[in-house]
C-alpha cells in the first residue's frame, strides 16, 4: 500500500472538496435505490379481461382462455376445464358452458388442449410421469403472470378422459390446485393398473357420473378409494330434481362427493340441467379452497 504524505495526511479539506464527497455519496445512494424504484414501476397483474376467448401457446401446447370484461376484486379464481378423447378446449367450451358461467360469476376459465393435435387431444391420467401434469401447472402459471389470479381457488373440472386427468392432478398438483371435479370418468389407478394415488394432502374431490352412462359402474369404487385417501367418515345422502348426491366428511376439512345424474348418459347436461351442474360444481370449488 502507498504511504500518504504527512503533509497530505495532516491537510483539512477545502470547502469545494466537501461539496464534491457530499455530492458523490448522494449520487451513490440515488444509484443504489434506482433499482428499487424501477422494479415497482413494472406492470403488475390484471383483472381486466377482453371478455372473449383466446389461444394462448406454451412450447408445442396450446390452451384457451377467457378472461371476463367486468372482473371484481384484486383476485379471482382460475378453473381449467380439461376435454374428453379426442376432443379440443373449443368443443369443451361450448359443451360445458364455462366461459357464460365465469362472465356471471367472476372467474377466469381455461381450456388447456391434450397431446395431439388441435382438434383431437387426449391426456395420460394414469402415468405419474407423463407431461400432462407439468403441461396444466405451466397453464397456471402462465395465466398467473398476466392475470391476478388469487393461488388458494385454482380448480380442475374434467369429463371424460379429462374427468380422470383431473384426478391425476389431484394426486400429483394438490400444493397447485384447490379442488377438483371428475364428470364422466373413472379412477387414474385403472385397478391398480395406472400409477398409485398419493396426493401431498388431502384434497376435495367431486365424482359425477350420468345413470345411464358407461363409467357409472366404477362410481362405488372410485369413491371409495378417495374416501381412502382422505379419511372420510360416513355418507350423507341427499336428493334433487337432478340427481343424487353422497357426500363424506373428511380429514383436514376435505370432502368427497359422490352423485349421480338421473336420466344421463356420457353427455354433458343441457338446459337447466346443464346449468344446475354448473352451479353444483362451483359451489364445491367454493366450499374448498386450498387450505
Amino acid at each position: 500500500m502507498t504511504p500518504i504524505p504527512s503533509g497530505v495526511a495532516r491537510r483539512r479539506p477545502t470547502t469545494r472538496m466537501t461539496l464534491v464527497t457530499a455530492l458523490g455519496a448522494l449520487c451513490l445512494a440515488v444509484s443504489a435505490l434506482a433499482p428499487i424504484a424501477a422494479a415497482a414501476a413494472e406492470p403488475g397483474c390484471t383483472t381486466v379481461g377482453t371478455g372473449q376467448t383466446e389461444s394462448r401457446t406454451l412450447g408445442s401446447r396450446s390452451y384457451l382462455v377467457h378472461a371476463p370484461a367486468n372482473l371484481a376484486g384484486e383476485q379471482v379464481p382460475l378453473l381449467l376445464a380439461l376435454h374428453g378423447f379426442g376432443s379440443s378446449g373449443s368443443q369443451m367450451e361450448t359443451y360445458s358452458g364455462w366461459s357464460g358461467f365465469a362472465d356471471a360469476n367472476n372467474l377466469i376459465v381455461a381450456y388447456p388442449q391434450g397431446t395431439g393435435s388441435t382438434f383431437s387431444g387426449y391426456w395420460d391420467p394414469y402415468s405419474s410421469f407423463g407431461p400432462d401434469v407439468a403441461f396444466i401447472r405451466d397453464v397456471v402459471a402462465d395465466i398467473s403472470g398476466e392475470f391476478c389470479i388469487d393461488p388458494d381457488r385454482v380448480h380442475v373440472d374434467g369429463w371424460s378422459n379429462g374427468a380422470v386427468m383431473s384426478q391425476r392432478v389431484a394426486c400429483k398438483a394438490a400444493d397447485l390446485v384447490a379442488s377438483v371435479n371428475s364428470y364422466a370418468g373413472g379412477t387414474p389407478t385403472a385397478g391398480g393398473l395406472g400409477s398409485v394415488c398419493q396426493p401431498s394432502r388431502p384434497i376435495s374431490v367431486s365424482l359425477i357420473v350420468g345413470q345411464f352412462d358407461f363409467t357409472y359402474g366404477g362410481l362405488a369404487q372410485n369413491t371409495t378409494e378417495w374416501r381412502a385417501i382422505n379419511s372420510c367418515g360416513q355418507a350423507v345422502h341427499t336428493t334433487d330434481q337432478y340427481g343424487s348426491t353422497d357426500t363424506y366428511a373428511c380429514a383436514a376439512g376435505t370432502e368427497v362427493a359422490s352423485r349421480v345424474v338421473s336420466f344421463t348418459s356420457h353427455n354433458w347436461p343441457s338446459g337447466a340441467g346443464g346449468q344446475d351442474q354448473r352451479a353444483r360444481i362451483w359451489s364445491f370449488f367454493e366450499a374448498h379452497p386450498r387450505p
